[in-house]
């Protein structure tokens, strides 16, 4: 699926114009001309941009983080685009995901060539980040010239609207299994608003509401100087461009060791009957249980889920997955969950999370079928609140809320007592061996530690969903507590 859903961009850029009739042609002929064809642009701007999926509680707007400086370099017939900005976290007070707690200033690289998509954080090394891929091309055929080009290679529709009492040319076409697109157009031949509907893998279909406004003229290219974006029904973007360079250089190609990367799970018994599984940047557990297994955390997407079930029926193929556990509601750790529900998992979260994941997984998901639609099964979703045991009288499995933490509300971790493991998502991701504490400690981690002590848990390792298995002493020495 992940495969297929890709190659449908790169075909944006690869594939012959469709037929489409003489006067829509012309219509799109005369934005074009109106607005500039460039084959590559860069943007540079500041503002505000937003963590989208990463609240502090479900159906909260999501994080803002300041822009110190956004530069945005696309080439339209690769096609590529890299984001490349500096942020600091807006309100110091501020609960939630994507980073915070921030201290200072962190550069932020994400790009995205053809199939290939990486994330930089700083100086560390670039990582592979493939859920990303159809995200990030969307973005790329939803900006003004974009738009146009996909339009043309699109079979689009044109017809004349009263939008806000204002004349407009709509312009609308779809990417088949990917989105559908609708792009407004003033009497000066150039693009205000674009709307587009992709299926996102906790929401279903999506709207994505593009504005831009306040064109300027660099260099024969008619561009925006202000830009907003709003997803999930939440601002996610609020930019102002202040330069603009058509047809600028844009060799813009994933690192050697990222390219084609693709969806892996790698297995590492921790216990008996217990698997730490990895292989991308995020993780999963499976625990087996009697006559049924338990999967701790069901992250990203479809592609995701469905390797960690295939990985999972390859180590205990005589059992059914009962239960999918979710650490909390972050996009990035819910977005598999469909791929469990299909299976026939229930999902267990907490009771914060409770509406807000059943309402999700029963959205409509048209656009781009999952798992889960193509299932037609319904999910289950159990609410649990400060501790729910799961238990088969051999092997018991806690559940745990961790109070108090800046992550976001209704966050859970997993205990195994026997095993003497913990199971957690966000609040402590191991840095590589032999790095140097902070100065000043992480307080989602000081945190979790004060949990661990509140609730007497008796941990040897601690099993992130991000990272690296680690003792429970590296989780001491990072918070100043080492014994």
């Amino acid at each position: 699926m992940r495969k297929k859903w890709i190659f449908v961009f790169v075909a944006l850029a690869l594939t012959p114009r469709l037929g489409i009739g003489q006067e829509t042609r012309a219509v799109l002929d005369s934005v074009a001309k109106a607005m500039g064809d460039p084959k590559s642009l860069q943007y540079t701007g500041s503002g505000a941009n937003f963590s989208f999926g990463q609240s502090v509680s479900p159906g909260s707007p999501w994080p803002r983080f300041n822009l110190k400086s956004y530069i945005r370099t696309i080439n339209y017939d690769t096609p590529a685009m890299r984001d490349d900005l500096v942020r600091t976290q807006a309100d110091p007070a501020a609960r939630g995901g994507g980073g915070i707690p921030l201290v200072g200033e962190q550069r932020l690289l994400q790009a995205v060539s053809g199939n290939d998509a990486w994330n930089q954080v700083g100086e560390n090394p670039p990582t592979a980040a493939i859920a990303a891929v159809g995200d990030r091309l969307q973005q790329l055929w939803i900006t003004p010239h974009g738009v146009i080009k996909a339009a043309m290679k699109h079979n689009a529709t044109v017809e004349t609207q009263t939008v806000g009492g204002k004349k407009m040319t709509v312009i609308s076409f779809a990417v088949p299994g990917q989105l559908k697109v609708k792009a407004f157009v003033n009497d000066r031949n150039l693009v205000e608003k674009v709307d587009s509907w992709s299926t996102n893998p906790v929401l279903g279909d999506m709207a994505t509401e593009t504005t831009y406004a306040d064109y300027k003229d660099f260099g024969g290219v008619q561009f925006p100087t202000r830009i907003t974006q709003s997803q999930g029904g939440f601002p996610t973007l609020d930019l102002t461009v202040n330069d603009v360079k058509p047809n600028a250089p844009a060799e813009i190609q994933a690192p050697d060791n990222l390219r084609q990367a693709s969806v892996k799970v790698t297995s590492d018994k921790v216990a008996d009957g217990v698997w730490y599984l990895t292989g991308g940047t995020h993780h999963s557990v499976l625990i087996e249980m009697g006559d049924h297994l338990v999967v701790i955390e069901g992250p990203q997407d479809d592609a995701r889920g469905s390797a960690v079930i295939a990985e999972v029926k390859k180590l205990v193929p005589s059992k059914p997955i009962k239960y999918v556990v979710n650490t909390h509601h972050h996009f990035d750790h819910a977005g598999g969950l469909g791929a469990f529900v299909a299976e026939g998992a229930t999902v267990v979260t907490h009771g914060t999370n409770k509406a807000f994941l059943e309402q999700s997984l029963a959205a409509p998901r048209t656009v781009q079928p999952d798992k889960l639609a193509q299932s037609g099964k319904k999910a289950a979703v159990e609410g649990i609140q400060d501790k729910r045991a799961l238990s088969d009288g051999t092997r018991t499995v806690e559940l745990y809320l961790i109070k108090g933490t800046p992550h976001g509300d209704g966050l859970i971790m997993a205990y195994l007592p026997k095993e003497k493991l913990l199971v957690e998502a966000d609040v402590f991701t191991p840095a590589p061996p032999n790095a140097t504490p902070p100065a000043q400690p992480n307080p989602a981690q000081v945190n979790l530690y004060d949990n661990i002590e509140r609730l007497n848990l008796a941990v040897d390792q601690i099993l992130p969903i991000h990272g690296r298995k680690v003792p429970l002493a590296e989780l001491q020495k990072w918070i100043g507590k080492a014994s």
